[in-house]
């Protein structure tokens, strides 16, 4: 008996000592006002924290002697002695705000030289901190907290407010979020983050900022960018060009032990630039950050936020090494009337800058969010929880778990479901039907009217209804099936087809796919109108640009990940092709002789005889098509959902092969081999983006093919063109296919407001220049050139270019996208 009580005190001590005790208190001024996200740690170790938004810290601590650091910007460092022994430690502390004194005995002169003399060491010595700590690993607590502050009474009903769980006055959390996660790194750009445990309640968080990786600030980098807030970069203040953005003055200096601190203001020479306001902390000598007190405003082109203050702190690994300890994003913003505000927290703890990694640790896995780290218990977050939470997150979270466990009980199922699902005539008009079964996982999505309804000479008015059926099994595999059936009221012909897609295995990108059935297809196997614009393009202007030809068909394929960056993919198709021709000529208000034939080689009038003549003769088509896609230093997401590949700044290539076999009653062969390289959104710093397209090809043999197994090209007849990499603005549909070889080659660089955002009142509107550029040489059209300019906002951009080419007129004009 005696031995079972010594083990079981023993268990229980060590338990004690591995949890460790609380050390907590709160921070207040010196009037007793709480201060909000104060940073605290233990000298002479990485261990630290961050305040709450009332002042209140906490910090397990094992038993021993320690040395607490209270240290915020703005207010004069404290720190005081600690012992833990056996039990938990209240400890409140008042800060007292840093007096700037230095201009009473510093003459200006003076001052601003010192202050540009000290600037010019730190940014020497950039460089080296850059590249000081090669790699390492620490945990990384994450919090995110988003609050309505008030919103328009007329949008925001009482009802709805009651069930998002605000007040009257339409005031409370929106979003709230928390994470714990492994963060390791090793220069240059290797990252690979291991989320180990995940609370949220609400809705997304802004800036889509859900991981440790999104929220580094590194201001020893040249420069700074968040993908959510701009397509540009920001300057950091010690920049190795900051000299030419910033404006600098020495406002006080004070002392940390035995080093010396000074405190800059830094100011932008240019208010619109995309720099920062603000004051930065430099340790003399060392010539490095102590901290940092940031901000940008809405002149710096942010999105969705009117403000944005970043604090970062550091402190010592060594005497030598300095590192982020705390980062606090806060924001407020306006939309619509709708007022906003909220924070994101980062603390990190536990560095160690010697992790030695395995020679393959960084294989391309940039995070790894485990199954059921949302399932974590109240002791994990105990234990684990950096910053204490408020008494309205603690009822947030509870109502939101209130909300959830209802739901999946199994007397509100139905009733839940029978809510959600619900039909309702309007909202159905505008957009589409979507039925959802959680229970049983299984997704029903209806296309609207307006996308069902359309009109093109082949077929006159005519019906396509696509409804799709997705079910999702263990594992996150998922199978998809898309019928479709499609009537013309003018050529009267029945057509459906079958789409099938299984998703066996997410992590490989692994998935089996086949159709089967009859349809109208483009021409142009690249693309060139949708239904609907073709069908405003028919009838108010009289160009139908769009032809079809039909088909019965039966493919089947499969794709999969060989090794990272290598996605193969491979596809057999038996085909029965058919020409096709006009069978109405209506057109709004414009004579229906500008209508021409379906035949897109000779585009006769539709009213001439020749326009029935076949383009090619019906005829049986076999045919496979591989491709190779690579991704080169391919770094990608693992979750429950599967594989997904993060963005690139590296190219991708691609290999094409195409080849068609006169066996089994087909009457095609040829060989088609093509190569693509392209990169979508490469970053230019404060100049915004590029993107790229290049494309080079050949048939090695043409014995026997038809204008569908031509090479086409994603042209621009219309005003309204495709803005997707590798389209042209006015290049011909289908004229300039070839069975030849080819080269084309696209470029674009968005600046993203880099020149607009220097005008006065215009910099409001947000626009983002566009620049660009295309080219595509082939037998029957050399040297074919067109360059544009355009203005985009949003999801809508209008481009004016002009195009030209060996014996081909000059065109000109606007071309309209937008991308809803």
């Amino acid at each position: 008996m005696r031995t079972v009580v010594t083990a079981f005190l023993f268990f229980s001590c060590s338990l004690c000592f591995a949890q460790g005790y609380l050390l907590d208190g709160k921070i207040s001024d010196i009037h007793g006002n709480p201060l909000a996200f104060v940073p605290v740690y233990i000298k002479g170790t990485t261990n630290g924290t961050i305040a709450n938004e009332q002042g209140v810290y906490q910090l397990k601590l094992q038993p021993g002697t320690y040395t607490v650091v209270f240290r915020f910007i703005g207010y004069e460092q404290q720190t005081e002695p600690l012992v833990i022994i056996d039990q938990n430690v209240k400890l409140n502390i008042k800060l007292e705000p840093e007096s700037y004194t230095l201009e009473s005995y510093l003459p200006q002169d003076t001052e601003v030289d010192s202050s540009y003399v000290i600037m010019r060491q730190v940014i020497a010595r950039r460089k080296f901190y850059l590249n000081q700590v090669k790699e390492y690993n620490c945990r990384i607590y994450l919090k995110a907290d988003q609050k309505l502050l008030s919103a328009p009474h007329t949008f925001l009903k009482a009802d709805v407010a009651k069930i998002l769980n605000l007040d009257p006055e339409r005031r409370g959390i929106i979003s709230l979020f928390e994470s714990i996660s492994q963060f390791n790194h090793r220069r240059p750009g290797k990252v690979k983050e291991i989320m180990l445990g995940l609370k949220s309640a609400g809705g997304e968080n802004p800036f889509g900022f859900n991981r440790a990786t999104d929220l580094q600030v590194n201001l020893y980098e040249n420069l700074l960018s968040w993908g959510g807030m701009s397509n540009r970069a920001y300057i950091s203040p010690i920049a190795d060009n900051a000299l030419r953005f910033y404006k600098y003055r020495l406002l006080q200096r004070f002392t940390d032990d035995d080093k010396t601190i000074d405190v800059i203001e830094v100011t932008p020479k240019h208010e619109n630039e995309h720099v920062f306001h603000g004051v930065i902390y430099v340790i003399e000598n060392d010539w490095r950050l102590y901290s940092a007190d940031l901000h940008l405003y809405k002149r710096a082109h942010i999105d969705f936020v009117d403000t944005l203050n970043i604090r970062e702190q550091y402190i010592p690994v060594t005497d030598s090494v300095w590192v982020p300890l705390s980062l606090n994003f806060s924001f407020t913003g306006t939309i619509l009337g709708f007022k906003y505000a909220g924070y994101f927290l980062g603390i990190a703890n536990n560095y160690d800058i010697n992790p030695h990694f395995k020679k393959d640790f960084f294989n391309g896995e940039v995070f790894e969010v485990g199954k059921n780290i949302n399932k974590k218990d109240s002791v994990f977050w105990s234990n684990n929880r950096q910053v204490p939470l408020l008494d309205d997150e603690k009822r947030y979270y509870h109502l939101f778990e209130l909300a959830e466990k209802k739901q999946n009980e199994n007397h509100a199922k139905d009733s839940v479901k029978s809510e959600n699902n619900k039909f309702r005539l309007i909202p159905y008009v505008l957009k589409s039907y979507t039925y959802r079964d959680p229970f049983k996982k299984i997704t029903i999505n209806v296309p609207s009217p307006a996308k069902m309804v359309f009109y093109n000479t082949v077929e006159g008015v005519s019906a396509d209804v696509k409804p799709q059926f997705l079910k999702e099994y263990d594992r996150h595999k998922t199978l998809t099936v898309e019928p479709e059936a499609r009537y013309g009221n003018s050529n009267k012909i029945f057509t459906f087809n079958t789409n099938v897609n299984y998703r066996y295995n997410p992590l490989k990108q692994a998935a089996v796919y086949g159709s089967f059935g009859s349809d109208f297809l483009d021409l142009n196997n690249s693309g060139t109108l949708s239904l609907f614009l073709n069908s405003l393009s028919t009838l108010f202007t009289g160009n139908n640009y769009l032809k079809l030809y039909k088909a019965k068909f039966a493919s089947a394929g499969t794709q999969g990940e060989i090794m990272n960056g290598v996605l193969l993919n491979g596809q057999i198709e038996y085909a029965h092709r058919e020409t096709v021709i006009n069978t109405s000529l209506f057109a709004i208000g414009k004579d229906s002789t500008q209508l021409t034939s379906n035949d897109p080689v000779h585009p006769h009038s539709a009213l001439d005889i020749n326009s029935n003549v076949p383009l090619f003769p019906n005829h049986n088509a076999l045919s496979i098509r591989t491709s190779a896609t690579i991704t080169f230093n391919q770094q990608y997401t693992i979750n429950p959902d599967g594989k997904f590949i993060e963005p690139t700044k590296y190219p991708r290539m691609r290999i094409n092969y195409r080849k068609g076999f006169p066996i089994w009653g087909s009457i095609v062969d040829y060989d088609f081999l093509s190569v693509d390289f392209f990169q979508d959104q490469l970053k230019c710093g404060i100049y915004g983006f590029a993107s790229y397209f290049v494309s080079v090809g050949k048939f090695f043999n043409a014995k026997s093919l038809f204008y569908p197994d031509y090479k086409q090209f994603r042209g621009g007849q219309s005003f309204f063109f495709d803005s997707s990499l590798g389209s042209f603005h006015f290049l011909d549909y289908y004229t300039y296919s070839t069975d030849k070889k080819y080269f084309e080659a696209h470029y674009e660089h968005n600046f993203a407001g880099y020149f607009l955002g220097r005008v006065p009142y215009i910099r409001s509107l947000n626009i983002e220049e566009v620049i660009g550029g295309s080219y595509l040489t082939q037998e029957l059209l050399r040297s074919y050139k067109e360059y544009y300019v355009g203005l985009k906002r949003s999801v809508v951009r209008l481009d004016y270019g002009f195009s030209y080419g060996e014996n081909l007129p000059v065109l000109q004009g606007f071309r309209f996208t937008y991308n809803f």
